[in-house]
């Protein structure tokens, strides 16, 4: 999703279509270059550390990053990529942005329920969760089901195997425990490995998270 090299791909191919995928939420330079409008306003770059309700100096901080995104990602991607084209298959080869402006439908591996309100076209298609079937899931084991029937929403919380929370400074692991502790109305599971905090009411931690039983739970429970 970072790279134009395979438009330049398809496009040599002559393809009678083709589809531009993000593998994951929509990039804010793929927005620019399909001409979807983004207010800065309420729509921030997804980068950013903002939600949908921006303060002024975070608007002003959306204006920057919208403005700037599109022209990084042309000068470090796209305009080097349009050379090594044009160096193999001629100079007349277009710039791979004007390419990706005309491109007929953009994939986007998110669910539009779960991201940040913002304008969409219709050529592009929400594919998050596409893999997902309901046979892969197990009803919940009852240290779970229990927690999850007293509250009124639910968090899954974990890393995954990219890192190990156990390692963390002393003073992320409290602060993460301290943000969970001011929503007691929220259960959250948390994947932890180790026993050196003392965790809130609310926490749930778990050497493992049967994550795709969780969230089957969840979706048919309308708990978010």
């Amino acid at each position: 999703m970072y790279e134009f090299c395979p438009i330049g791909i398809q496009h040599l191919g002559k393809a009678k279509t083709w589809i531009w995928v993000n593998s994951g939420a929509l990039m804010d330079y793929v927005a620019y270059y399909i001409g979807l409008p983004v207010p800065p306003s309420y729509a921030a770059p997804m980068m950013t550390d903002a939600h949908d309700s921006l303060t002024f100096y975070q608007r002003f901080k959306s204006i920057i990053g919208h403005s700037i995104s599109p022209f990084f990602a042309k000068k470090m991607l796209a305009d080097p990529q349009t050379e090594i084209f044009r160096k193999h298959f001629g100079t007349n080869f277009p710039d791979l942005t004007e390419i990706a402006k005309n491109a007929p439908l953009v994939f986007v591996n998110s669910n539009e329920l779960y991201d940040l309100p913002r304008p969409t076209l219709h050529k592009i298609v929400n594919i998050g969760g596409l893999g997902m079937k309901q046979a892969s899931a197990k009803p919940l084991p009852k240290e779970y089901s229990d927690l999850i029937e007293k509250v009124e929403s639910v968090v899954v919380f974990s890393f995954g195997s990219v890192a190990n929370a156990t390692l963390m400074p002393k003073e992320w692991k409290e602060a993460f425990m301290g943000a969970f502790s001011r929503f007691p109305k929220t259960q959250f599971f948390v994947r932890y490995e180790g026993a050196d905090i003392k965790p809130p009411k609310n926490v749930h931690f778990s050497q493992w998270l049967p994550q795709v039983d969780l969230l089957r739970e969840l979706l048919f429970k309308r708990v978010l």
